[in-house]
Order: structure tokens, then C-alpha cells, then sequence
């Protein structure tokens, strides 16, 4: 539901100068000069109207904290809560979570704060979730090594997803709860936790701790996962065909024996996206090929990445078939301009 806009937004916000950090780009790296005895520095994503900002910071007056809120309707009536008890350990960013390697330096907060985000329930618009691994890998960019994101949520769903996210991105899980007020009201409450809890509805809370993230290259993968396989990286030599906008440096060629036996993987890392891996050979004997794969699904998860794709023939029923019941699915047409073929893929 979209707020409804306040009236003389403006002057209320210039009223609250103190408190709001119009250019945060100009303090990136330099935000403890505007408390330089803080402790620790605590931020905050999505302040809303600002019951939760106002309060922690009133509670811990030996911390810095800083308030991130897009919509600056809801900001300007938490920087007015904020003025009102005369805090002076708190500021605010009207910015976007996305951007925040522009505001905040490596190592520059210890404590991040995650209360009630938008759910995005669609799986089209998962990615827009702030809980999401791609914006959890973000947030390691400007928190410290050991430091801390603390999550709350009603959506049990969103929960529930958002812990197999953490670890994907480097975060050891803790204090999980699925009933946070089980046995009466702990810590500070936002305006609508207040609200779901006088109504009955579970509170679900945990905390990330950030930790050393567990990529591995993928031909480490392969010897973690297969038994009795020697893995070899081989050097790039140009001479196999890659996929439109693909790079020859996303390209691994693996050559794994044993007892006489050789098998060949191709992989493209990143490619098409970010986190998917794209699978261009792997040439084994029939005997080994479910296994083999298996294990490559395995490594590929080991190496970060979220799915495996490969591009399947359509003229080759047994492969497409050997592939389906490897786990992968269809997910729709080729479009590279070679013989009629399906992309496949398989979430890892």
C-alpha cells in the first residue's frame, strides 16, 4: 500500500537537517567523524516510520546509528521521533539498499538491521528481496568480519527461504525463532510488529554472522565430491566454441581420471547470469555420466553459483531424457540460431 504523501514534506525535512545526511556518498569511509567516540556503528535497512530506529538508538546512546529508508514520507516522521527525544547518535539516508557500496566504505558497520521487508511473494521478483543471496553478498561489502545482520519478518514463507540464503552468502545462522514473543515481548518492537503481535502473529527472527565465504573453484569441487577421480584444470587453448556474449576467461575444461578411465567437463562460470553455471561438455562413459553429473551439481554449489544450465537437442531424445532424470528441467527454447534445442536447468 503506497503511503499517503505528508503534507509540507519539505519543510519538515529541512526541520530535521541535523539528522539527515543529504549526500551519504561524501561520507563513505568517514561516517564515525560524526560520532567519533561511537563503539560500533548500526544500520539500519527500511527504518519506516521510525519506532524501532528511535528507540535503539535511545538504548544504546554509546553506538552510532544510521537509518536507510527509500520513501522519504515514512523518513520524515521517524527523523521527527528521533529530534523529538533529542538523539544525536542517529542519521539518515533517503537511498536504496542497493546502492549501499556508494554510502558505506569495507568493514565501516558492524550491525545490520533487516525489519518486516517488502516479501516480494512472486518467485519472478525473488531477487528483489533483501534477503536474497545477491543482496546478503552486498551487505558483506561494507560490514566487518564477525559482524552481525539481525532479521524480522511475519512471513513465515519469506523466512523460511531467507535461511537457506544466509549461508549460501557466508553468514552463520543463529538465535533462529519462528515465535520471537513466545513468552512475552523481547527487545524493541517496530509500529507494525506491535501490531502483528497484539493480533497473534508469530514474529520469526535470526541472526547472520558474517564468516569467510565457502567458494571453491570447481575443480576443488570435483575432488571434494568424487571419490577415486584425479582432477585436472586444463589451460585455456581458444579452440572450443562458446555461446553468444560468453568470454573465453568463464571457461573451465577439467580432464578427471581413473584406473584408466577419462572423462571431460566444460563449464562456464557466471555465465548466463552471475550465479548460474552453464555446462558445454561432459564427455564420460556410460556408466559414469549420472554420477559424474551429480557430483558436478554438487561443486558448482560449492563454487557459489545458484543453477546449472546446458543446452539439450531436441533431436537427441535419450540425452534430453538422461538429463531429466538428472534433475534438470526444461526452461525454454534456444534462441543461439543452431538446430532446434531446449535450455535446461537444474537449481543447485
Amino acid at each position: 500500500m503506497r503511503m499517503r504523501k505528508k503534507p509540507n514534506l519539505i519543510p519538515r525535512m529541512e526541520a530535521c537537517a541535523g539528522l539527515w545526511v543529504r549526500e551519504p556518498e561524501s561520507m563513505r569511509g568517514r561516517w564515525r567523524s560524526l560520532m567519533p567516540e561511537a563503539k560500533r556503528l548500526r544500520l539500519e535497512l527500511g527504518c519506516g516510520k521510525g519506532r524501532f530506529t528511535a528507540e535503539t538508538a535511545a538504548r544504546h546512546p554509546e553506538d552510532l546509528y544510521v537509518a536507510l529508508e527509500r520513501v522519504p514520507d515514512a523518513m520524515v516522521t521517524a527523523m521527527e521521533r528521533c529530534r523529538a527525544r533529542g538523539l544525536t547518535n542517529v542519521f539518515f539516508i533517503d537511498g536504496d539498499a542497493a546502492e549501499l557500496e556508494r554510502y558505506f566504505a569495507p568493514d565501516e558497520v558492524d550491525l545490520l538491521y533487516i525489519n518486516f521487508c517488502d516479501p516480494w511473494p512472486s518467485v519472478k521478483h525473488a531477487k528483489r528481496r533483501l534477503t536474497h543471496e545477491d543482496f546478503l553478498r552486498r551487505y558483506r561489502l561494507v560490514l566487518r568480519d564477525g559482524g552481525e545482520v539481525r532479521f524480522k519478518t511475519d512471513n513465515r514463507p519469506l523466512f523460511e527461504w531467507s535461511l537457506f540464503q544466509f549461508p549460501k552468502a557466508g553468514f552463520a545462522l543463529s538465535q533462529v525463532t519462528r515465535d520471537l514473543h513466545a513468552n512475552g515481548p523481547q527487545g524493541v518492537m517496530t509500529d507494525y510488529e506491535e501490531k502483528f503481535h497484539r493480533m497473534g502473529t508469530p514474529i520469526n527472527r535470526c541472526v547472520g554472522t558474517k564468516g569467510p565465504l565457502t567458494d571453491l573453484p570447481l575443480a576443488e569441487g570435483l575432488r571434494r565430491t568424487l571419490e577415486g577421480w584425479t582432477v585436472e584444470e586444463l589451460p585455456a587453448d581458444g579452440g572450443t566454441a562458446l555461446p553468444p556474449r560468453a568470454k573465453a576467461e568463464q571457461l573451465r575444461t577439467l580432464r578427471l581420471r581413473r584406473d584408466g578411465e577419462e572423462a571431460c567437463i566444460q563449464v562456464l562460470e557466471g555465465y548466463p547470469r552471475e550465479r548460474t553455471a552453464w555446462l558445454l561438455t561432459l564427455a564420460a562413459g556410460e556408466e559414469d555420466r549420472a554420477a559424474l553429473a551429480e557430483a558436478l551439481c554438487a561443486a558448482v554449489r560449492l563454487g557459489g553459483f545458484t543453477a546449472l544450465r546446458l543446452r539439450c537437442p531436441l533431436a537427441e531424445e535419450e540425452t534430453h531424457r538422461f538429463w531429466l532424470e538428472q534433475g534438470f528441467a526444461d526452461l525454454r527454447p534456444a534462441e543461439d540460431g543452431g538446430a532446434p534445442a531446449v535450455v535446461m536447468e537444474r537449481l543447485v
